[in-house]
C-alpha cells in the first residue's frame, strides 16, 4: 500500500501527462513490434480464410478465362505481324508460356504463403527488441521540469507517431490481401506477349515490395533504436547541471520517438527506390 502511494507520487510530479504518454507508445511499440513476425495468415484468421476459400477461387476461374482470351490475342498479334514470320521458336515459347502460367495458377496461392513467411521469419531475426527503450529513468529536477511545461506535446507527438506507426504496418496487411487477389488476373497477361506482359511484372514488382517491407521496417526500427541510443543532444558538463540531467534525457525521448517514427514511415519508399520496385 506504502509502495503504490509512492509510485503515485512519483508520477504525479512527473506531470499527467508522462504516464499517458508512456503506456501508449509502449502499447505502440508492443503492437509493432508483435506484427513485424506476424504472417498475413496469423494476423487475421478471418480475413485469411476468405481470401483463401472465397476470393482466390473466385479470381482463379476468371483469370483461366482470361488467360485464354490473352493467348488468342497474343496468336492474333503474331499472325498480323507481317514483318515477322510465325516460326516453330515462337509457338513452343507460347506453348511454355500457358502451360507454365496454368501450372503457376495452381501452385500461386502456396508459393505466395510461403514469401509471406520467409518475410516474417526474416523480420523476426532481424529486430532486436531490447533496443527500443526510450524513456528516462533520472527523475530530477530537470525531468519533472520538462514533463509539467511540456508534457501534454509529449503526449500528443507519442500518440500520434504510435499512431502512423502502426497504420504503416496494418496498411501493408491489406495490400497484401488485395494482392493476392490480383494474382490471377495480372499473372494471365504473361501469355499476350511482349508488352501486355508487363501488367505481370508491375504486379510482381508491386508484390515483393509490399512482401518484404516488413524486414526494412524492422531493420529501420532496430537501427534507428540503436543509433538513438547513442545520441544526447543536451549533455551538460557543469556540476550544477546534474540536477537538470533528466531535462535532456527527457529532450532525446521526445526526440527519439519522431526519428524512430521517421524511419518506419520512409523504410518503404527507400526499399522501393534502392531496389527499382
Amino acid at each position: 500500500m506504502g509502495e503504490d502511494i509512492l509510485n503515485f507520487i512519483s508520477d504525479l510530479f512527473y506531470g499527467p501527462f508522462f504516464v499517458l504518454a508512456n503506456a501508449i507508445w509502449n502499447w505502440c511499440i508492443g503492437v509493432s513490434t508483435g506484427l513485424l513476425g506476424t504472417t498475413p495468415e496469423g494476423f487475421s484468421a478471418e480475413a485469411w480464410s476468405y481470401v483463401k476459400d472465397t476470393l482466390y477461387p473466385w479470381a482463379t476461374g476468371i483469370g483461366v478465362m482470361i488467360m485464354n482470351l490473352f493467348f488468342i490475342i497474343g496468336f492474333l498479334r503474331a499472325v498480323s505481324n507481317f514483318k515477322e514470320n510465325i516460326t516453330l521458336e515462337l509457338c513452343i515459347e507460347n506453348l511454355i508460356r500457358i502451360v507454365g502460367l496454368n501450372i503457376f495458377l495452381q501452385k500461386g496461392f502456396g508459393i505466395i504463403r510461403t514469401l509471406f513467411q520467409v518475410a516474417s521469419f526474416m523480420s523476426g531475426q532481424v529486430m532486436r527488441m531490447e533496443d527500443v527503450s526510450m524513456y528516462t529513468t533520472d527523475a530530477d529536477v530537470g525531468a519533472h521540469l520538462f514533463w509539467w511545461m511540456f508534457g501534454f506535446g509529449y503526449f500528443v507527438v507519442a500518440l500520434v507517431c504510435g499512431i502512423i506507426i502502426i497504420l504503416t504496418l496494418f496498411g501493408r496487411y491489406s495490400k497484401l490481401y488485395m494482392l493476392i487477389v490480383f494474382f490471377p488476373f495480372a499473372s494471365s497477361t504473361v501469355v499476350a506477349g511482349r508488352g501486355v506482359d508487363t501488367t505481370a511484372y508491375a504486379w510482381l514488382k508491386t508484390f515483393l515490395s509490399n512482401t518484404f517491407e516488413i524486414v526494412v521496417i524492422a531493420l529501420a526500427m532496430t537501427i534507428s533504436g540503436m543509433i538513438i541510443q547513442g545520441i544526447s543532444m543536451l549533455e551538460m558538463s557543469l556540476p550544477v547541471m546534474e540536477y537538470f540531467d533528466g531535462f535532456g534525457q527527457a529532450f532525446n525521448s521526445l526526440l527519439s520517438i519522431i526519428l524512430m517514427t521517421a524511419s518506419v514511415k520512409g523504410a518503404p519508399a527507400f526499399f522501393k527506390q534502392a531496389f527499382a520496385l
